[in-house]
């Protein structure tokens, strides 16, 4: 059917067993990886461009598969998130002409073509500059681009609160006896105890290089995350850095072209950097287009004169209805990042269910005591008073 192709690949295959790569210069090895890279970007551009037409045409179920996915990762032999990766990166390639462009003409990778048309099908107006990223920058630098593209594209004030919902905290033994977890929470809590860990972890670092041992910085954040429930001696304090524009940090979201992020860590909502504002230390860098023009700090320090106030007052969690109360949290009822004053007026305490119905769903707590009110106002409605 393609007797081209047939010749070709049997050509390589010729050149592939007949390999002496001992005999080879280094700068002929060197050309060599090239050619077999380049022969590699080609076979997954034919295998995605077809593999898309199997998937319409149902010639996998004909076949006795489940899924075209499952069709993919037989006849390709790799695993089906591999495979899943290709069929989706083939569907969006229909609405994308100039990334399909370049995958045939071999300039982009499985990875690379990926990342793009993902990004670009939330934003297609930010697919020529994608490929042009991914023409002189590395692949870290395309992943870290594109996920800038989707937050801002997406522009979802509801997509923490669905992330929040679908939480969880997963562990399991490794066959060796190892013990190994997976957990799913929002980038801002994510933030906070991936900080946290890695400030301890270079504490420990420190203490272990003193004693003549050196470790994986891995290693050190392993124990770093265990002593934190084991250990009772104080951690350091942790200081989140957040890159955003000032723009997106006063509107409450990014927009086309602006950034939120934590270096290292990716692109975070501004709700989710506001809310570590209001629950931690954070240093805000913010730029006006690629200048930085101001370093915020924002940190929530309730003195302990406050607190023991509070404690007097609020001596279960203030809901109506509910009597919780131990595991009292502080809650600023007009959020700190949103000008919040740290007063007795603006403070009450709630339960730990309270205080995250009221950070991630939207709920709101007015009034005050003896005539405190607990709802979740309709979408658009303005933000009560204190009184």
């Amino acid at each position: 059917m393609f007797p081209e192709l047939d010749e070709a690949v049997a050509t390589v295959r010729r050149s592939v067993a007949s390999l002496d790569v001992e005999q080879m210069t280094g700068d002929g090895a060197a050309r060599l990886v090239e050619l077999f890279a380049e022969l590699e970007r080609l076979a997954i551009a034919g295998r995605t461009l077809a593999g898309r037409r199997v998937e319409r045409s149902r010639v996998w179920q004909e076949q006795g598969f489940g899924s075209p996915a499952r069709w993919m990762a037989a006849k390709a032999q790799t695993s089906i998130a591999d495979a899943i990766a290709t069929i989706e990166t083939g569907r969006r390639l229909e609405e994308l002409p100039s990334t399909r462009e370049a995958l045939k003409a071999g300039a982009l990778s499985g990875v690379q073509a990926a990342e793009i048309t993902a990004a670009a099908t939330a934003d297609p107006a930010a697919e020529r500059s994608l490929l042009e990223t991914a023409r002189h920058d590395s692949v870290a630098r395309l992943r870290d681009r594109c996920k800038q593209v989707v937050a801002a594209a997406r522009n979802d004030s509801d997509a923490d609160e669905r992330i929040h919902r679908s939480r969880y905290f997963r562990s399991w033994s490794d066959a060796d006896g190892a013990f190994r977890m997976d957990a799913r929470l929002t980038a801002d809590a994510g933030a906070r105890l991936a900080t946290v860990v890695r400030a301890r972890a270079r504490q420990l670092r420190d203490e272990a290089k003193k004693a003549g041992s050196v470790e994986r910085a891995e290693a050190h954040e392993v124990d770093a995350l265990v002593s934190l429930a084991t250990d009772a001696s104080p951690h350091p304090r942790a200081v989140v850095h957040v890159h955003v524009d000032r723009k997106a940090w006063n509107r409450g979201r990014v927009e086309r072209g602006e950034t939120c992020s934590i270096p290292g860590f990716g692109p975070i909502s501004v709700g989710a950097a506001r809310r570590l504002a209001a629950d931690g230390i954070v240093k805000a860098v913010l730029k006006d287009e690629a200048e930085v023009r101001a370093v915020a700090s924002f940190g929530r320090t309730i003195p302990a004169k406050l607190r023991t106030a509070l404690e007097a007052r609020d001596t279960a969690c203030v809901v109506p209805g509910c009597d919780a109360s131990e595991g009292l949290e502080i809650d600023h009822i007009v959020p700190l990042a949103e000008g919040g004053p740290t007063s007795i007026e603006n403070l009450a305490r709630l339960c730990r269910w309270h205080h995250s119905l009221k950070t991630h769903r939207g709920w709101r707590l007015a009034g005050k005591p003896g005539e405190w009110r607990w709802f979740k106002p309709k979408r658009g409605e303005s933000r009560p008073s204190l009184n």
